[in-house]
């Protein structure tokens, strides 16, 4: 539709022009002695029209001539600036599909603007790193601090480290990261890695601070971190009563309740003497949730009144009359008390719900203790072979 309204405006004109040329009575006198020229006025505006036209038409073919070195320098640097891009992006999607090899040949050796050298040498370490390929690994990471990308490299170099369980240099990658973003979420969760692998529980306990104030962690994570923490730090304290007794009573009720850190809480108190306190913890902790391992530790408490102890346990008995854990601690509790009988009794029961190493060998010392060598030989005997069966 375009060029047909062209066609009419240029027929217009053209008519126009004709008619316009036919009736002008007006002419040109060109005179340059010894000649003499006469041309129409519309003749003389057509040979200039046409002479501007053409000066125009030469000055951009000469324009062109002289730029055209240039013309073709830019038209060879776009082919290869389209090609190095085709060639990243033929990186980035090997990477995708899981061809490593690939990656690692494309965009360790791709070379284009600095931003982007960066992007493909990390990636490219990322590749060498699924093909355990540990030298290409660390000159790809070299070259991706150098182009600009160390953030990048710092980040993965320390989520490699921690791969193969070395914190300590993964620490050193993070520390050097965290001069370029302090506060980098996905940072502080390698750091908080790094520093449980090592031991630092108290770091690790500020970092999950941080990490859940920040919604970093899902719950669940969170919450075994939490217990983590908990029970490693309770451990470190056993050696301090101050300490311990401080720590202890800043951890939420909910947690001095939780198995794994009840556990932990109640065996740092007993390494410092204080059973009584040990077993209001493991007496909370098994009101809240049943747990054989608390249970078991019940027994190896020695509180200031024996008999309340046992008293406390006949009462969970009667609410787990098949626990034969409850039953071995019962068991325990007895002996203690040099109540022989209740404690045969006890053990027979436990036995008899449920046949461990444990419970006989503590049958072969009872039938040790009441003279009779043959039948604990004989329990001795089921002992080993049940540790032998496991």
């Amino acid at each position: 539709m375009r060029w047909l309204i062209s066609l009419l405006i240029v027929a217009v004109l053209a008519v126009a022009l004709a008619m316009a040329g036919r009736y002008d009575p007006g002419y040109v006198v060109l005179v340059y002695p010894p000649w003499r020229m006469e041309i129409s006025f519309i003749g003389f505006v057509l040979a200039v029209v046409g002479m501007v036209v053409g000066g125009i038409v030469l000055l951009r073919l000469a324009m062109l001539t002289l730029n055209l070195p240039g013309i073709v320098r830019e038209q060879r640097e776009r082919r290869a600036a389209r090609k190095r891009d085709e060639n990243f992006v033929g990186g980035l999607r090997a990477y995708a599909e899981y061809r490593y090899q690939d990656a690692e040949q494309s965009l360790g050796q791709w070379l284009g603007d600095e931003p982007r050298i960066g992007l493909a040498r990390v990636l490219a370490a990322r590749a060498a790193q699924e093909m355990r390929a540990i030298a290409q690994r660390e000159r790809h990471i070299q070259e991706a601090t150098e182009h600009g990308a160390e953030l990048a490299a710092q980040l993965f170099e320390a989520e490699a480290r921690l791969d193969a369980k070395d914190a300590t240099a993964a620490l050193v990658a993070i520390n050097r990261a965290k001069e370029i973003a302090p506060q980098h979420t996905a940072l502080l969760r390698l750091e908080l890695k790094a520093r449980q692998m090592t031991g630092q529980w108290d770091e690790a306990e500020r970092l999950l601070d941080a990490l859940i104030r920040s919604n970093a962690l899902e719950p669940g994570v969170a919450a075994q971190s939490r217990r983590m923490v908990y029970a490693e730090n309770l451990k470190r304290r056993a050696e301090d009563d101050r300490g311990l007794l401080e720590y202890w009573k800043k951890i939420p009720a909910d947690f001095k309740a939780d198995p794994w850190v009840a556990r932990a809480g109640a065996r740092a108190f007993m390494q410092r003497g204080g059973h009584d306190t040990a077993l209001d913890v493991l007496e909370t902790a098994l009101g809240r949730e049943w747990n054989e391992e608390l249970v078991a530790l019940y027994g190896e408490v020695r509180g200031s009144n024996p008999t309340r102890q046992i008293e406390q346990a006949e009462k969970w008995l009667h609410a787990q009359p098949r626990d034969a854990q409850l039953l071995l601690t019962l068991t325990q509790l007895c002996s203690v008390q040099q109540l022989w009988g209740k404690a045969q009794s006890y053990l027979e029961a436990s036995l008899a719900i449920a046949a461990s190493a444990d419970g006989h060998i503590r049958m072969a010392e009872l039938k040790n203790q009441s003279g009779q060598p043959g039948e604990a030989c004989l329990h001795y005997q089921k002992a080993l072979a049940l540790c032998r069966a496991q």
